[in-house]
């Protein structure tokens, strides 16, 4: 039985769906959806594929609208023929934001949810159209006794593209509560845009030097849930990098995720802030499943087979990923020269593979234990990505600040523009390249791959043998200090 539940569709199909629904005679419409499942740990997201429209004599709108049997028959058989579930959409033409059923609608809807899950094997998703600003309303229909169908309200219905728009469901997820702690923020784009900016459900993959600063910008700028991924450690030499890091981390063996779960508290300006901190990679199934509870994903991992579970996210189930990196030219000791790239992955614009952010070669020497193997590592040329592990603090500062730009941009939509392409900053000429095309012709990701769901013919986790063994450590190290052993030594380190 699912119990947390939302709706996710391109900004394709909300298109489509907008075309066909807001009649210029303003009379209600409706049409039939095929949908997938893209199932996390804890909520269920029906992912919209494909509209199909009514034909001639399909539909009758006389002020409201009906439907024929013939064109739910053929919607059903289609569903049942690509394996997907079966939604049906109406109209409110005078709507406005998140829709809700009226006895008219609700009376609809029931007398043919059964039918439609013996049919296509789904349980019916049922969504409203609201004519006034195009947002969505949404529900799934499920058995609850025999012959009886009742609807689970969805939390939201996210439209991924250049743009992300989210209708929020008022009821499950309230407007926050104005707070004098975000005052300036909330001038800078106004109140509405606040309230959508906080209900989002951000997940940050990797809490080292680019991360950290990320999870602490978002906790200040109102986000009221985060979702935190690392397997490492805090260690000696992350400190020149690692915000809010001390030697106190180090010597307590502080997981990354767990310290980044802390500092966020600290600073979030959220009434009802929760920050969750997985000691997983996202690779591991366990993580797989908790970043796909997500709206959206920052991607702050160096390592291909992360990057691309985080390319499949995006485009499979559509949520989209703020990914960048930082790349230190320092041969011979010296430095001399620096970029760091931000960009989105999301369906439209360039994957992370067709922007060369990882080699499919690597992910596969990554995913048998290659590249934590010191002597495949040694083998490879000196100035190898692989290998090189140069930065700077000011760098991951400038990296985090590109994708907190790219991030604010696809929300906020300043003067009406989403998306700016992907960035490449140079530090030695101080100049920026953008690149605004889509994927390669051919790319999978944005093609057969968009919207599957958990359909995807292709498995991408798998046992993670270095996050194992980074928990097993950390275990062995905190069990050998008891627990008034390590609390002296914490208040000592405090006095430091």
């Amino acid at each position: 039985m699912i119990s947390r539940f939302s709706v996710a569709m391109t900004s394709e199909v909300a298109q489509h769906l907008t075309g066909h629904l807001r009649r210029a005679d303003g009379q209600e419409d409706c049409c039939f959806v095929l949908w997938r499942p893209s199932t996390g740990a804890s909520r269920t997201t029906a992912l919209l594929t494909e509209v199909v429209l009514p034909r001639e004599g399909e539909r009758i709108v006389h002020g409201t609208v009906d439907f024929t049997s013939a064109y739910f028959l053929r919607a059903a058989a289609l569903a049942a023929e690509h394996r997907c579930g079966l939604g049906f959409i109406h109209a409110h033409p005078k709507g406005r934001g998140w829709q809700g059923l009226n006895g008219i609608d609700h009376a609809a809807e029931t007398s043919f949810a059964a039918q439609t899950q013996v049919i296509t094997g789904r349980p019916l998703v049922g969504l409203t159209f609201a004519g006034t600003d195009a947002g969505f309303g949404a529900r799934i229909w499920q058995q609850q006794a025999p012959r009886r169908y009742a609807p689970t309200e969805a939390e939201s219905v996210r439209v991924v593209g250049g743009h992300l728009t989210i209708t929020f469901n008022d009821r499950l997820l309230p407007v926050p509560a104005a707070t004098n702690r975000q005052l300036r923020t909330v001038s800078a784009w106004g109140q509405t845009t606040q309230d959508d900016l906080a209900r989002l459900h951000v997940g940050v993959v990797g809490c080292g030097s680019v991360g950290m600063l990320v999870v602490e910008a978002l906790a200040r700028t109102g986000i009221q849930r985060l979702s935190l991924f690392d397997f490492d450690t805090v260690e000696e030499v992350n400190l020149d990098r690692l915000l809010h890091a001390t030697i106190r981390d180090v010597r307590l063996h502080r997981a990354k995720a767990r310290l980044a779960a802390r500092t966020a508290r600290r600073a979030a300006t959220a009434k009802n802030f929760r920050a969750t901190s997985y000691e997983l990679s996202v690779v591991e199934p366990a993580g797989f499943a908790a970043a796909a509870d997500c709206d959206v994903i920052f991607s702050c991992v160096d390592r291909p087979w992360p990057r691309a579970v985080l390319n499949l996210l995006a485009y499979t189930h559509l949520i989209p990923v703020v990914d960048g990196g930082i790349a230190v030219d320092a041969r011979g000791g010296r430095l001399r020269g620096a970029e760091w790239r931000a960009h989105i992955a999301a369906p439209g614009r360039a994957c992370l593979e067709c922007l060369g952010q990882y080699d499919p070669a690597h992910v596969s020497a990554e995913r048998d234990g290659s590249l934590d193997d010191p002597a495949y590592i040694i083998g490879l040329p000196g100035d190898h990505p692989l290998r090189r592990k140069e930065n700077v603090f000011v760098f991951s500062a400038g990296a985090a600040a590109a994708q907190l730009n790219q991030f604010v941009t696809m929300t906020t939509a300043p003067g009406g523009i989403a998306d700016t392409g992907a960035h490449l900053y140079h530090l030695t000429t101080g100049t920026l390249e953008r690149r605004e095309d889509g994927c390669e012709a051919g790319c999978p990701y944005d093609g057969m791959l968009r919207g599957l769901g958990d359909d995807a013919p292709v498995t991408v986790t798998g046992r993670h043998l270095a996050a194992e063994q980074a928990r097993a450590a950390r275990g062995l190290a905190v069990r050998r200090w008891p627990l008034r052993t390590r609390r002296a030594v914490d208040d000592l380190l405090l006095r430091l």
